[in-house]
């Protein structure tokens, strides 16, 4: 190349490609088109290079995701399972965040593995650990089940188990076993394993002794909903400590035959049953390690990937005062574990009873999560550690958890959101967004300053409707300026120099909801909002189709301007009750004015004041004994899966001893009827039928639980599922109208209520 370009070149660095590119200033046409094929040439290599280490890069990235993924399974199923850390003040969060950094650098699969271990290990737990699964053990690939020698009978469980490839050989096990019981001595059971579980089953269904042996109970954790961290619990919702019977070991009834003494051989885990055997007298115990009653329990195995396996405590055994009649340590050419099993097995010296001592009722601590308030920006392990919390509670505790899909996608979608997001702002973002998919009204994050800046601390004193797809103010509130030139049936069309519905569009993702009409409405509703001492600049357009520009000061929490009266008697003796304003103490005065009319119109397009549990006693001529279902999901833990049920019970409707009113009543909804209010028309409808007319309320409806998250960030979702008293769904449909009508322009322009004014006609014609 350079005899063909000489001293007429001058060199220049592709800084994208790396590739060093020659340009020719007056050299031929043919060897500028050479040029032009050599350049592209290596343009193509090294394009292709460039693929191949954003290829290597993608597959480090994707492989920390996931490593970060399985780190979360482990450490929520210790957080929400794990009945020791419902009993003491070890710091797991703290073993979170050391051993983030460590599994963020692991490479291959062994470094994640035994990074994981190191946050297990903090737990001083010997069945809480990391092992590898598949590691071949020495010696003949196929063990015999058991083997004799002489008298003595001794049973490879842990060994054969390892050998067996194909599960369903398992089960025939305990009747082989049984079979050779009577011909023996003495047994031992090795219960040493490789794999993923202790074959401590193999005890369960065997005759082993001449009268009946207790086994020690064991005790988990149960949750009944998620409990808030703090402060009060509507919803009822509380974790608890359970304490099981384990059924005693079944006796021969004085029947002959069965050996005279046991020897178990244990490894990690000592099974409940064996240490039974231990208690009562019937056997010894050889164990690899120093033993106590830490090694008995249940535990989960969670895949880590190519042969690791985290273990995770899922009970414990109520019962104290266990050890080992002998510890060998492994390791040598020669088995000394079943040298010593061998002469314990063959000791003539009688084996002596030990008393079981039993646990007294432990009550479990309060594990109140830290909000790391301090923390402004959360550095990386933090803001995992607040990923991993959201994602975990929304996991085991979000009644609706069929409506979101593959949420383990999600976890591993955010993960490197929740790395990046390197300010405040970001991370309150992220935030947001996973609560965003989880399609309920009630997903909401507050607390934090930078929270505030991201959905804006002040809101815009007007009522903004979505009215047939256009944006539309139909109401004014407290702080709006009485000389500001708004008009109710002005249209926003655009707010701080941006368009409403571009502003919308780009806020949807920060803010879910049960239905796309309260979406909507909601999303908006954050459009317009801003930061304190702020003044937004409005652009509305009139009836007249002119624009003009508003400015107006935004304040805290307005309510909006009614100047009608609570209630009032309408044309035909026909009530009228705005419950968005009606208080408890109003309800008896309110009754009394509703004396004497055929109907009420029960205004419930906004929220209530929890007047619906003393009005709807006084419309229960169905002589209804329940209101609404509620149903929270409640878990136990077991050994391979949390196991989830659901607590259901009815709401009874209260009783009363005022007079019951028996003319008809409707009540008004739309996406405003949210939550309570949605509840208080299920026990309106449950009293006495009354109909819904409008559309759909915003389908959600049920106590929140919270939970709160590092930089001070308090997280809320539905933690209950209420339905209507004969089973229907409410959440992500809305109570549904009997009579369908919405707001037009038109009508709002003109000053009239389309929606009051159907229900009074529907009520006069009847």
């Amino acid at each position: 190349m350079k005899s063909l370009v000489g001293s007429h070149t001058k060199t220049s660095r592709n800084l994208a490609s790396g590739v060093e590119a020659v340009a020719c200033r007056r050299c031929a046409p043919v060897s500028c088109k050479l040029f032009a094929i050599l350049r592209k040439m290596a343009l193509a290599v090294a394009g292709a290079s460039l693929c191949v280490a954003a290829s290597g890069q993608t597959a480090s990235v994707a492989f920390r995701t996931d490593s970060l993924v399985k780190l979360c399974e482990v450490w929520s199923s210790v957080k929400f399972f794990n009945p020791r850390l419902m009993q003491g003040e070890l710091d797991w969060d703290g073993a979170l965040v050391r051993a983030i950094p460590r599994v963020r650098e692991a490479q291959t699969s062994e470094q994640r593995a035994l990074a994981i271990g190191s946050m297990l290990a903090e737990l001083s737990d010997p069945l809480s650990r990391v092992f590898r699964g598949n590691t071949p053990r020495p010696g003949p690939a196929s063990v015999p089940l058991f083997r004799w020698d002489g008298d003595l009978l001794i049973v490879n469980i842990g060994p054969y188990t390892d050998s067996v490839s194909d599960e369903a050989l398992l089960f025939g096990v305990p009747h082989q076993i049984a079979a050779e019981l009577p011909k023996a001595k003495s047994v031992i059971f090795d219960f040493r394993t490789l794999k993923a579980e202790t074959p401590g089953w193999v005890l369960d269904n065997l005759t082993l002794v001449n009268e009946p042996v207790a086994v020690p109970g064991w005790r988990r954790v149960f949750h009944s909903g998620h409990a808030p961290p703090s402060g009060s619990i509507a919803g009822s919702f509380y974790s608890a400590l359970q304490v099981m019977a384990s059924p005693p070991l079944a006796g021969s009834g004085g029947k002959s035959g069965l050996p005279a003494r046991y020897v178990c051989i244990v490894g990690e885990e000592l099974p409940e049953r064996a240490a039974a055997l231990w208690w009562s007298g019937h056997a010894a115990i050889v164990a690899e390690r120093p033993l106590s009653e830490a090694a008995i329990g249940r535990t989960r195995k969670i895949d880590l990937g190519d042969g690791w396996i985290a273990a995770v405590r899922m009970s414990e055994t109520i019962a104290q005062g266990i050890s080992a009649d002998a510890v060998v340590v492994p390791g040598g050419r020669d088995d000394a574990a079943m040298a010593k099993a061998v002469a314990l097995a063959r000791d003539p010296s009688p084996l002596r009873a030990r008393p079981m001592e039993r646990l007294t009722a432990t009550a479990p601590i309060a594990q109140n999560d830290s909000a790391y308030a301090e923390m402004s920006i959360p550095d990386a392990p933090y803001r995992l550690l607040g990923l991993f919390r959201l994602w975990s509670v929304i996991d085991l505790f979000y009644p609706f958890k069929h409506r979101i899909g593959d949420w383990k996608a999600v976890l591993a979608e955010f993960i490197p959101r929740f790395e990046d997001a390197n300010s405040a702002e970001d991370y309150a973002r992220a935030v947001l967004e996973v609560l965003a998919r989880l399609e309920d009204g009630h997903a909401d994050a507050l607390g934090a300053p930078a929270m505030w800046n991201v959905i804006g601390s002040r809101l815009l004193p007007l009522e903004i409707r979505p009215i047939e797809g256009r944006f539309i103010i139909t109401g004014k509130m407290e702080g709006l300026p009485k000389d500001c030139p708004i008009v109710i049936g002005d249209e926003a069309v655009s707010i701080d120099g941006q368009r409403l519905d571009d502003r919308v569009r780009r806020l949807r993702k920060y803010y879910g909801a049960s239905t796309e009409a309260a979406r909507t409405a909601r999303v908006l509703s954050h459009a317009v909002r801003g930061p304190k001492d702020s003044v937004a600049e409005l652009v509305v357009r009139g009836d007249d189709g002119a624009t003009r520009i508003v400015k107006i000061p935004r304040t805290r929490i307005p309510n909006i301007v009614r100047e009608e009266k609570i209630w009032r008697v309408l044309d035909g003796k026909i009530g009228y009750v705005d419950l968005t304003r009606l208080t408890v103490g109003q309800v008896d005065e309110m009754f009394v004015a509703m004396n004497g009319t055929n109907a009420i119109i029960f205004d419930m397009r906004g929220y209530p004041n929890r007047t619906g549990w003393s009005i709807a006693p006084r419309l229960n001529t169905n002589h209804a004994t329940a209101g609404a279902i509620f149903r929270r999901p409640e878990l136990t833990a077991s050994e391979e899966y949390e196991t989830r049920t659901s607590f259901s019970f009815e709401q009874a409707l209260p009783k009363t001893d005022q007079a019951i009113y028996k003319g008809r009543t409707v009540m008004l909804i739309d996406e405003r009827t949210m939550s309570q209010a949605e509840w208080t028309g299920l026990l309106f409808e449950a009293a006495n039928g009354t109909k819904f007319i409008g559309s759909n309320s915003a389908g959600a409806v049920g106590d929140t639980t919270t939970l709160v998250l590092p930089g001070g960030i308090y997280a809320s979702f539905t933690g209950h599922d209420v339905r209507h008293a004969d089973g229907r769904v409410v959440q992500g449909i809305g109570l549904v109208p009997d009579i369908r009508v919405q707001p037009t322009i038109a009508g709002i322009r003109k000053g009239r209520d389309e929606v009051l004014e159907r229900a009074m006609n529907y009520l006069e014609r009847r």
